[in-house]
């Protein structure tokens, strides 16, 4: 595949993703269930993480990482660890303050 993803476009799955946290915010505000806003903060945790691995990751698992040295592969490895940390508390923070 040309990107060294299998065809897979960069972001793609957090863009689904935030499609989905979207309209279960449209349910929650109009009156939906009270579960819905449980569900959202596991929702908000696929998203930091998977904005995370899109982010810090991605050049490093072009072609299952043959093109990437063992320095780049835990450079990109802790970097994704703490990224993952931040936007995953960041998106947790972000969806207590709208779906509350």
């Amino acid at each position: 595949m040309p990107n060294g993803h299998g065809g897979a476009v960069r972001f793609f799955s957090v863009i689904v993703l935030l499609i989905f946290a979207a309209a279960l915010l449209a349910y929650v505000t109009q009156g939906g269930s009270e579960w819905a806003v449980y569900a959202g903060y596991g929702l908000a945790v696929l998203i930091g993480e998977r904005f995370a691995h899109h982010l810090h990751l991605w050049h490093v698992d072009e072609y299952d990482g043959a093109y990437a040295t063992d320095a780049e592969k835990a450079g990109a490895r802790t970097t994704y660890l703490v990224g993952a940390v931040i936007y995953v508390l960041g998106a947790l923070v972000a969806w207590n303050f709208l779906a509350a």
